[in-house]
């Protein structure tokens, strides 16, 4: 016979094992044709399952298999060798600035994804201009296309707006064989973002900043040639507290980890290539997403900045600002520093700092916090 108190311990018991099983989780496949014969027509699709038992709003980060922008979301390799030791292909696609915390607060219907216990959700992205397959590692062959850390983390929204970050479970990998046409069509900046970035870039009338515009009204002009200013101000003052020697000092360890004379070298070598700058950049305001403050395409579009919705409502300095956007967007230029966007929002840039501080020295997200 059961006495009471073992009953009562049992079902505590249970109770807890339930609690343990109900933890949010995804699972995330990648699919796609088994093979084509010109890279142009290269679609996968990516399906995200929730496998747990609460429905899960994710929001749409353009780095995250939900979203269809061409960020770099996938790690592409010939089939035949090791993941870990075949060299992934080139990317040549969009750098976005983002902000969770910004969306979340935001809370359009647009930029989130809500997926139900069970349910699954399949999003079709084009590869045909976001690696190449013609350059380095390249060539006719099987391939696999493994979606990436950064693509399989998502941001899942809490009742109470908390933003925990839920890495999926992959599940299947695609493996595609191409051949044929190897080289896909160069990716165009108004493919993305509602921008309709057509014609030249002009010099505003009656201003004599050296900044060049498209489709801003005079409004916007004025935002950003003050953005422009701050940001040059930013990147000297980043410079300088650089060049006095940041060592031992709480802010470098924050974001960039403890001392390290080679990453020292780095960090200081994208200031000082990036000041000057802003002012001469090319600033296109036709881009319309609310959830997007700005993107770059890489390479071919060196000094281009595209503006996108959330850019406008940004605080001119600071946090997530017109000022910081600049030259986050600077930064992934391979011509200044070639960064990635491996994290955003201060949290995830302070634990990338801690765990893995080679690559926050490698991410756009840092520049927004270093002199805040």
């Amino acid at each position: 016979m059961i006495s009471t108190a073992s009953f009562g311990l049992a079902l505590v018991s249970l109770w807890g094992a339930g609690i343990v099983s109900a933890a949010p989780s995804l699972t995330l496949s990648t699919f796609g044709p088994a093979s084509v014969s010109d890279v142009s027509g290269l679609k996968i699709t990516t399906s995200i399952k929730n496998t747990g038992t609460e429905t899960l709003r994710l929001l749409n980060d353009p780095n995250s298999a939900l979203s269809t922008w061409e960020t770099d979301s996938f790690h592409v390799t010939r089939a035949e060798s090791s993941l870990v030791a075949s060299p992934a292909l080139n990317f040549t696609g969009l750098r976005v600035k983002y902000s969770p915390q910004a969306a979340a607060k935001l809370n359009k219907p647009e930029l989130f994804t809500v997926i139900a216990p069970g349910a699954t959700v399949n999003i079709t992205h084009s590869l045909a201009s976001t690696y190449d397959f013609s350059g380095k590692g390249g060539g006719a062959g099987k391939y696999k296309l493994k979606s990436s850390q950064r693509a399989r983390t998502f941001l899942s929204i809490g009742a109470d707006g908390t933003i925990t970050p839920l890495e999926a479970t992959e599940d299947k990998i695609a493996e595609v064989a191409v051949s044929g046409r190897l080289s896909g069509p160069k990716l165009q900046p108004s493919a993305k973002g509602a921008a309709q970035a057509s014609g030249s870039f002009q010099q505003a009338s009656g201003i004599s900043k050296r900044a060049l515009v498209r489709g801003c009204n005079n409004d916007q002009i004025n935002q950003i040639l003050t953005a422009a200013d701050r940001a040059n101000n930013m990147a000297h003052g980043a410079h300088g507290f650089l060049r006095d020697g940041p060592w031992a000092t709480r802010r470098w360890q924050e974001w960039f980890g403890g001392w390290d004379q080679n990453r020292y070298n780095l960090v200081w070598g994208h200031y000082d290539k990036i000041r000057f700058n802003p002012p001469d950049f090319l600033y296109d305001c036709t881009c319309t997403d609310e959830g997007i403050y700005a993107y770059v395409v890489i390479p071919g579009h060196f000094k281009e900045v595209y503006l996108c919705g959330a850019f406008w409502r940004a605080p001119m300095e600071g946090t997530d600002s017109k000022a910081g956007t600049i030259i986050h967007e600077a930064s992934h230029f391979p011509e200044y520093a070639g960064t990635s966007d491996h994290a955003y929002g201060q949290g995830a840039c302070r634990d990338l700092a801690r765990n893995d501080p080679n690559r926050a020295a490698m991410n756009a997200e840092w520049v927004d916090h270093l002199l805040i």
